[in-house]
C-alpha cells in the first residue's frame, strides 16, 4: 500500500513533458521520409522525390527552405516565411483532414498560417525528430544542425 502511494505520487512527475515552444524547434531540418494517405486525387506519393532530401530552417525571425530537390525547386515567395514564426495548438478544423493526431502545433507566420491551406502542422516526437504535415503529405524531419 505504501509503495503504491509513493508510485502514484511520483507518476505525474515522470510523465510531464516540457512545453514545446518555437525555440525548441529552431535549427536546420531535413526531410527523410514522406507518407501520404491513399486516396483518389492524392498529389504526392510515398517517399516523394519532390520532398526527399529537402532542407528547411526554422529561425527566430522566419522559416526558409534551404534546399529544394531536383524535382521541386523552392519558390521563396510562397514557401518561405518572412515574419516572426510561432506555434499554436492544433485541433479540430485547424488540422489537415487527412491527418488527425494529438500534440500537433499550427505553424504560424506572423498572424497567418504558414504553408498551403489549411496551413502546416508540426508535431515533435519523443526522439527529437518531427513530423510536418504539409499540403496533404506527412514529411518526417530530422534535425541536421
Amino acid at each position: 500500500m505504501r509503495l503504491t502511494s509513493l508510485i502514484l505520487a511520483l507518476l505525474p512527475l515522470s510523465v510531464t513533458a516540457a512545453p514545446v515552444s518555437w525555440s525548441s524547434v529552431e535549427g536546420n531540418w531535413q526531410v527523410v521520409s514522406v507518407a501520404v494517405k491513399a486516396q483518389p486525387g492524392q498529389t504526392y506519393i510515398a517517399r516523394d522525390p519532390l520532398f526527399m532530401g529537402a532542407r528547411l530552417a526554422f529561425r527566430p525571425d522566419g522559416i526558409t527552405w534551404l534546399r529544394g530537390t531536383s524535382e521541386r525547386s523552392i519558390n521563396p515567395a510562397t514557401d518561405n516565411c518572412r515574419n516572426k514564426p510561432r506555434l499554436t495548438a492544433a485541433n479540430g478544423s485547424q488540422q489537415d483532414a487527412d491527418f488527425r493526431f494529438k500534440y500537433g502545433f499550427n505553424v504560424m507566420c506572423g498572424k497567418n498560417a504558414w504553408g498551403p491551406a489549411p496551413g502546416a502542422v508540426l508535431s515533435i516526437l519523443a526522439d527529437g525528430n518531427a513530423r510536418l504535415f504539409w499540403d496533404g503529405a506527412q514529411l518526417s524531419l530530422r534535425r541536421i544542425k
